[in-house]
């Protein structure tokens, strides 16, 4: 259903006989009536359920659509591992509200995920690049003014950490 919504936003609106023929392409579905109903009643569905806004004639992806096409950007994120370790260490500080737990939890579940390591309740370490990573992870929690990046030459238990990520 998320791939019809972008598929809809990239058609420029709801579904013509000629797009919902892209449509059904798309997804390698025979031109038939069947499938015309099909790929019809969920576009139907994803307007129902709030995925997709009316603006004029044309249906776009709404903000609740958005945000799940954002949520599955972001189980797609990975850190860039580079060739060479240049020795400097990448930390992820955050003092995230009591009020935005929920999102405290994600962010750190999903930083940990990525194969950051805990260094303390609320920071994580890594040794290489990960600003341009996390900022779309901040984004999509609404959490971008809670979180810091630092990068050090020297931290303490670097070795254990070296260990860790292999390197040197």
């Amino acid at each position: 259903m998320i791939a019809i919504g972008a598929l809809v936003i990239g058609l420029g609106g709801a579904p013509s006989p000629r797009a919902m023929n892209r449509l059904l392409k798309e997804f390698t579905l025979g031109d038939t009536r069947e499938n015309r109903r099909y790929v019809s009643r969920k576009v139907r569905n994803m307007k129902k359920q709030g995925y997709l806004a009316k603006h004029g004639v044309r249906y776009a992806v709404s903000d609740k659509g958005s945000r799940i096409l954002s949520a599955a950007e972001l189980e797609n994120l990975r850190i860039p591992r580079q060739q060479h370790w240049n020795g400097t260490w990448h930390l992820v500080l955050f003092d995230i509200p009591l009020p935005e737990s929920s999102a405290r939890k994600a962010f750190n579940r999903i930083l940990l995920g990525l194969g950051l390591v805990q260094y303390q309740q609320s920071v994580l370490v890594y040794p290489f690049p990960i600003r341009d990573t996390v900022l779309p992870i901040c984004r999509f929690y609404g959490i971008t003014k809670y979180v810091s990046f630092i990068s050090a030459e020297n931290i303490d238990g670097s070795e254990k950490l070296t260990k860790h990520f292999g390197l040197k």
